[in-house]
């Protein structure tokens, strides 16, 4: 417990993000809720509770990580192919080309608050816990797109 890595997608579940451009972060909102699991012997009970507090995002190639309050905002078409998340994203200066296979890594933590409460059955205790992190990593490419302007 918590036993959910996060699971970050890129917009449109594309396999790579543009420089200069906003690559929205997210994962999945309805799981973004605490999560509690239950032991009981008898009368001895004891229940612990891990709830997401900040989605943290390391991009990798050198950039500083962005620390996100929440879930993130699922992308949507409706936004607008440049518009920038309202409240999880990053921008890439630079191309993954020469990087080992031509993509960075980036990596995902989700960290979690945990509390427990239990009874011994005469009387109930309960306290913090020192915080978890459920982590993922995600492979991508980070492309250079060139225009002409002709006149």
């Amino acid at each position: 417990m918590p036993g959910r890595s996060p699971n970050v997608r890129l917009a449109d579940g594309r396999s790579a993000t543009l420089v200069n451009e906003h690559t929205w972060v997210w994962t999945d909102p309805a799981a973004w809720r605490p999560q509690r699991e239950r032991v009981q012997v008898g009368p001895v009970w004891a229940e612990v509770t891990a709830t997401p507090t900040r989605l943290t995002v390391d991009p990798g190639m050198g950039l500083a990580a962005t620390t996100c309050a929440g879930p993130g905002t699922p992308y949507d078409r409706a936004y607008g192919m440049h518009a920038a998340s309202p409240d999880c994203g990053v921008v890439y200066a630079r191309s993954s080309y020469g990087l080992p296979g031509g993509v960075t890594t980036a990596e995902y933590a989700i960290t979690w608050s945990v509390s427990w409460v239990g009874s011994t059955g005469a009387s109930d205790e309960g306290g913090e816990l020192p915080d978890m992190m459920s982590r993922a990593t995600e492979r991508f490419a980070v492309a250079e797109a060139q225009s002409l302007r002709s006149r």
